[in-house]
């Protein structure tokens, strides 16, 4: 048994039974995939084989049983927190809508009335849309498995009613982070002073090690993230390097005299175990937040004080948006277009002294 790479895709292989196996995984051949499936090959191959068998031989076509066997069948293929976000959305807001139908019975507008069933409960258009991608998803597996002729939820569009404005970004001001920092704990204070003047993701912090530190170059390389104990490839699926800038470089090095030489992860928890996801934070975070008489806010707007820290200051939105992980400027334009300074540069200065002497000819001839 072991894993083999094709198309830049990790494939388990291994003999069951007699029978030679080849499956997909669905997942890319990153270093940090590679080294996850060397450890875990046999597990992944016996899954992803029940799994296989379960479609072969299943009888039934109930939805709620089709959509478990979906998401089991696509799990090696996604993130960590991916996993468990799809697990949560399929058992709250998809299953319990079909639970009765077979899965050949779902029609369009079944689509409709469930989502108009979503909207009414006051779901957010991100959380309708990302509903709507599981349920694809499971729907496509029922086409490919010859269940269904085609998938109902393609011909049905997003509602209307559901394109509601995102969520307003509050981020703290310079000020108001000094506050915080005073009032939080020695070990708060480092993680935190991390996060304000990094702009790293949650997860992201949570994943760091000390080998992704290169003090000398004053680089952070973020290389994974972590979620419920689980760690995976960062949000955008790709690695990223970071300057250090040098207060959060003095946090860290503080940071690495306490802790460095025993532990591997950055954070931990006095049992020396690094922390399983930002939900360990959360009583601290709130804590903090009311000693200082601030009204609550995502421990997440970290991340946008960052972004309009640096905005406002001046810097380059191209280094803000590599500093973020974006995978476009765009989106740091459009999240943080108000925090953009919008003076307006003089233009075309080199032009000065040729207007000059077109001014003086014209000037001339005219006398």
């Amino acid at each position: 048994m072991g894993y083999k790479i094709r198309g830049n895709k990790i494939y388990v292989t291994g003999t069951v039974n007699g029978k030679h196996y080849r499956i997909s995984t669905g997942k890319e051949a990153t270093p940090l995939n590679c080294r996850w499936i060397e450890k875990n090959h046999r597990e992944v191959l016996f899954k992803l084989i029940d799994a296989k068998m379960a479609a072969e031989n299943k009888k039934s076509a109930v939805f709620s049983e089709y959509a478990m066997y979906s998401l089991q069948l696509n799990e090696y293929a996604r993130k960590p927190n991916t996993v468990n976000s799809y697990y949560n959305i399929s058992t709250k807001l998809i299953i319990p809508f079909f639970a009765n139908y077979l899965i050949d019975e779902i029609k369009p507008n079944d689509i409709k009335a469930w989502q108009s069933s979503l909207v009414n409960r006051g779901y957010a258009k991100g959380t309708i849309r990302t509903a709507r991608a599981v349920m694809s998803t499971i729907m496509n597996d029922a086409k490919m498995d010859e269940l269904i002729q085609t998938n109902p939820i393609g011909s049905v569009k997003l509602p209307k009613s559901a394109l509601t404005p995102p969520k307003p970004i509050v981020p703290f001001t310079l000020e108001e982070v000094k506050q915080i920092l005073d009032q939080s704990s020695e070990e708060m204070r480092i993680f935190l002073t991390a996060a304000f003047f990094t702009g790293m993701r949650t997860g992201e912090l949570l994943a760091l090690k000390w080998e992704d530190i290169d003090f000398n170059a004053n680089r952070i390389y973020v290389r994974a993230t972590r979620s419920r104990g689980r760690e995976g490839t960062p949000k955008t699926g790709k690695e990223r390097m970071i300057d250090m800038l040098p207060i959060a470089e003095a946090a860290l090095r503080e940071q690495y005299r306490k802790s460095g030489l025993r532990y591997h992860y950055i954070f931990n928890s006095k049992k020396g175990r690094p922390w399983a996801n930002a939900t360990t934070l959360s009583y601290r975070w709130k804590q903090i937040l009311k000693k200082c008489g601030f009204a609550y806010r995502r421990i997440y707007e970290t991340r946008h004080t960052f972004a309009t820290m640096m905005l406002v200051g001046g810097e380059d939105v191209l280094w803000v948006s590599q500093m973020l992980g974006h995978s476009t400027i765009a989106t740091v334009i459009n999240s943080y277009a108000k925090y953009i300074p919008s003076a307006k540069p003089a233009r075309a200065e080199f032009l000065q002294d040729f207007s000059h002497t077109f001014r003086t000819q014209n000037s001339t001839k005219a006398v």
